[in-house]
């Protein structure tokens, strides 16, 4: 007791101190780097199509990001059938088919749904995928056995071409799906490939190599690359013979592995076969060589556009290796830490490789990356290896790229792109060349607009902990340039903000760059074309549970309180997830349950979905900006509206849960126990975060009902670390009384200064 009263007297005179003196910050480390751009010659236009995402988990994100195009692919689409939209999850959940992709029965939904979406969302090419692997799902009703492995009831046989009149509406009855019939269909809904709602490209299916694995039910036995060029071929004349300047995607590959060697098919003479026959460096080449083959024999060409897949495999070893991933694409030499680099240096650089098969066995074949991550969505890493493998696109001459998933600090990645300002600034049209001394320490990628006013350069910081001095030398202008502009995303914020204006002098720029960061440097021969430039301010406050557990209600939910729904940014959810059955992987869906209330009052109920990996510390964030999806009752079509929580709270729901054991028809549970939960409003600048009126609940710690010395003990002892000091999430957040995310020495010192009437409110 004693220790507690000296604890609080010195509280008491800290607090009553007139002056408090901070310690000085110690100075950022920083150090040198120089960037030349040449601005001589006329560069190389970059595509606009590489700045794309994959619809597919991303619905939500589209408001978020700013795309020229949009894929609609993935694993689902392999077993999705057009007629009545049912799709089949294979091995990623349970075989499930189900309405996953759409609940309406209505025809082709997924495209006419896609199509809106671009209407909305101001993106113009549009990808959707045509299914090869031999079978889909003909039904909604769950769960395929292994017994029901095609062909069987639960499956409808698909046909390339259907050899007849396509019918106006498709016929449910005949257990057969005509992928030429669906093309027809798609144009005659949406238009062609030349129309703003019609489907710009088609991709022949997706990751072949991997269907006897994932769609084992569909197709169990590995694919031929004989069986794909064929089935490639057919689909494409046909795809082409409707419309003629459609594009077409093939073949879609998963990876490394099946650029070599595609699957190792059940035939295991077939690829020495091939490629002895062939003389081919690898499967790339036998592929572009057939589908060439293919073209010449039907008079038109076949494949527009190479489509690959890339997972960076050493950006799964974390940030170090996520910050120097991306130059396995494009730096002869370099050597990663994965068997990539162990094994396979004869393709590395891979991107000039994969062109020169293209430059080889198919000429003017474009080239797609129509899946890609490296991962870091909630790091600078993250950030920094999307922006320098966008800037390898666009060097690399790559036509179409598309990420698949990914949020917070790799979307805006992206966005640094193509709304750096978040007023459309972008990057410019045309590359020039740039180059940095040390790209293990900075990557630079630099462009021109059309009438060559701006010179954008994006730079990379991969110093985790030191600013970066860096000047850029703008060699051969043809303007004068006056004033430049640093826009960031830095380890502070996955937001990017206006860092710096600075002057341009000598054709120079000198900046200082954050340490772990990416930005886009834009160079103006405008003098005034940053005046008023401003970056709002934005503060946010932080309300932390350190044992969520204890907001279990009586349904077995953990029911969150929302203390400020107009101001809400995102929730953080961190936890421990286990397998009841051992698995080595697996997942929990969840979902943040909201009783909503739109502008005007209207109560509505509504989700945002999240999920947690198997392990320790799993992590999940969900965000808000000011709207919610609402689902119209009547068309089951959902709509964001202006909207936000509406009764103080929200429920942590568990809805589904994948696994090693679930895949195997183990019995397993997935279960997630919440260890912390940080919910995080932002304020505008102006703006400052409501403070309750004390009232008996702000200050009240053990939450008896009244403010009082009890509640400074209890609080006090807490923070001195006493064992037998005990106190509840919610009072935890009674405690917080200066609203800073946590109970602290300010918070103890304040509510003994209230309860001594030595302040009015805290």
């Amino acid at each position: 007791m004693k220790k507690t009263l000296a604890f609080l007297t010195a509280l008491m005179l800290l607090h009553s101190a007139s002056a408090v003196t901070a310690m000085p910050a110690a100075a950022a480390g920083s150090y040198d780097m120089n960037i030349t751009v040449d601005l001589s010659g006329s560069g190389k236009q970059i595509s606009p199509l590489i700045y794309g995402i994959n619809e597919y988990g991303h619905q939500d994100d589209l408001k978020k990001v700013t795309v020229h195009a949009v894929r609609q692919g993935g694993n689902r689409m392999t077993g999705y059938n057009w007629e009545n939209n049912a799709s089949n999850a294979g091995s990623d959940w349970k075989y499930s088919s189900d309405d996953n992709l759409s609940k309406s029965d209505a025809p082709a939904d997924c495209v006419q749904q896609l199509s809106k979406e671009a209407e909305k969302y101001g993106f113009g090419y549009k990808l959707t995928t045509l299914q090869l692997a031999g079978y889909v799902a003909a039904d909604k009703k769950g769960t395929v056995t292994e017994e029901e492995t095609a062909p069987s009831p639960r499956w409808n046989e698909v046909q390339m071409v259907k050899g007849s009149a396509f019918s106006e509406e498709p016929d449910l009855t005949d257990g057969k799906v005509y992928m030429d019939e669906y093309v027809d269909y798609i144009i005659r809904k949406l238009g062609d490939s030349q129309s703003a709602t019609g489907m710009q490209g088609y991709s022949l299916d997706n990751e072949p190599a991997l269907w006897s694995g994932t769609h084992s039910r569909i197709h169990p036995k590995k694919v031929s690359m004989k069986e794909l060029s064929d089935k490639s071929a057919e689909i494409a004349a046909a795809v082409k013979k409707l419309d003629p300047k459609a594009e077409i995607f093939g073949p879609a590959l998963y990876g490394y592995t099946a650029y070599d060697h595609l699957a190792d098919t059940d035939d295991d003479n077939e690829w020495e076969t091939l490629q002895a026959e062939g003389g081919y460096h690898w499967y790339l080449d036998y592929y572009l060589d057939s589908m060439k083959k293919a073209s010449e024999k039907a008079g038109i060409r076949l494949l527009d556009v190479l489509d690959i897949h890339y997972y960076s495999e050493s950006s799964r070893k974390g940030a170090e290796d996520r910050l120097q991933s991306v130059r396995t694409l494009y730096e002869k030499g370099f050597v990663e830490n994965s068997w990539i680099g162990q094994w396979c240096q004869v393709n590395v650089p891979i991107l000039p490789t994969v062109q020169a098969s293209i430059d080889k066995y198919y000429p003017e074949t474009k080239l797609g990356i129509t899946e890609y991550n490296f991962g870091g969505e909630d790091d600078p890493s993250g950030a920094i290896a999307q922006a320098e493998a966008l800037g390898c696109y666009a060097d690399a001459g790559v036509y179409f790229a598309s990420l698949w998933g990914g949020s917070g600090y790799i979307l805006s990645g992206i966005n640094l792109y193509t709304n750096y300002d978040g007023k459309g600034g972008a990057f410019g049209e045309t590359l020039m060349p740039a180059k940095t001394e040390d790209v293990s320490k900075s990557s630079a990628y630099a462009a021109v607009n059309e009438d060559a006013s701006k010179v954008t350069v994006m730079v990379t910081n991969k110093n985790m902990t030191d600013a970066e001095h860096t000047v850029i030398t703008l060699d051969g202008a043809k303007k004068s340039y006056k004033k430049a502009a640093v826009y960031a995303i830095t380890p502070e914020s996955s937001e990017i903000r206006l860092l710096e204006v600075a002057d341009v002098t000598g054709g120079k720029v000198d900046v200082t760059l954050p340490a772990y960061s990416a930005s886009m440097i834009v160079v103006s021969d405008d003098a005034s074309a940053f005046d008023g430039a401003h970056q709002e301010e934005k503060t946010e406050k932080s309300e932390v549970f350190d044992d969520p557990m204890s907001l279990v209600n009586d349904k077995g939910y953990v029911v969150v309180p929302i203390t400020d729904p107009a101001h809400l940014k995102k929730i953080v959810m961190t936890g421990d997830v286990s397998s009841s059955a051992g698995s080595s992987w697996g997942s929990a869906g969840c979902a943040v349950c909201i009783n909503a209330e739109t502008a005007d009052g209207t109560p509505f109920w509504t989700s945002k979905g999240y999920s947690m990996k198997l392990g320790s510390g799993a992590t999940a964030t969900v965000e808000f900006d000011g709207t919610l999806s609402k689902t119209d009752p009547e068309t089951e079509e959902k709509e964001d509206v202006i909207a936000q929580v509406a009764d103080g709270k929200i429920e942590l729901q568990q809805w589904w849960s994948a696994s090693e054991k679930q895949e195997a028809e183990i019995e397993d549970e997935i279960a997630v126990k919440y260890t912390k939960i940080e919910v995080v409003y932002e304020y505008s600048e102006g703006e400052t975060p409501e403070q309750p009126e004390t009232t008996g609940t702000l200050g009240d710690v053990n939450e008896d009902g009244e403010v009082d010395v009890e509640d400074v003990v209890l609080l006090s002892r807490f923070l001195t670390e006493d064992g037998d000091a005990v106190i509840s999430a919610k009072g935890k957040l009674n405690a917080d009384v200066n609203a800073n995310g946590q109970p602290d020495n300010d918070d103890a010192a304040k509510i003994l200064q209230y309860i001594a009437k030595l302040i009015s409110k805290y």
